[in-house]
């Protein structure tokens, strides 16, 4: 098979022409559901969570190819919902979802969107401060920390707000 063949069969394989176009935008909507921008005006919608009730704090990472956002649940001891699940979009690939049933106090791309850091605790009292960096095209952990952040921990816990 030549070159210029195979580049061909390449351009249309599912996901690939997808993952050329940069995203533009992450807007979540009253109801609760985001809606992903590409740069030729296309858009992803993602699927509701079961029990899903909001979304909230929805980023592009600096390479323009990776989105996340947080999904938001009841929860019985507080009067407004919290965030439990952290959901990163690479167009052509699958949802990939983070948390430790925990509420998520905060969330960031590394390395320009090949990885992503977040901060899980209670929800009042800080009790159990939990911190991990998992690699965004496989899922898998790369580093977890755990407990308040001091001169030992890494840059990227450091990035994240622990309040």
């Amino acid at each position: 098979m030549s070159i210029r063949a195979a580049v061909a069969m390449l351009a249309v394989l599912p996901g690939i022409a997808q993952t050329s176009k940069s995203l533009t935008a992450v807007n979540i909507g009253s109801d609760g559901i985001v809606h992903i921008v590409r740069s030729d005006g296309s858009e992803f919608i993602a699927p509701k969570e079961k029990d899903q009730v909001s979304s909230s704090s929805s980023k592009i990472a600096d390479d323009k190819s990776t989105a996340g956002w947080l999904v938001n649940y009841e929860n019985c001891c507080t009067s407004y919902p919290i965030p439990l699940t952290l959901i990163v979009y690479r167009p052509g690939r699958p949802l990939h979802k983070f948390g430790d049933g925990m509420s998520i106090g905060d969330w960031s791309f590394w390395v320009g969107g090949k990885q992503v850091a977040f901060y899980t605790n209670t929800v009042h009292g800080g009790l159990a401060p939990h911190y991990e960096l998992r690699d965004v095209r496989t899922g898998r952990p790369i580093e977890k920390w755990e407990g308040h952040p001091d001169s030992k921990s890494p840059a990227w816990v450091h990035r994240l707000r622990s309040e």
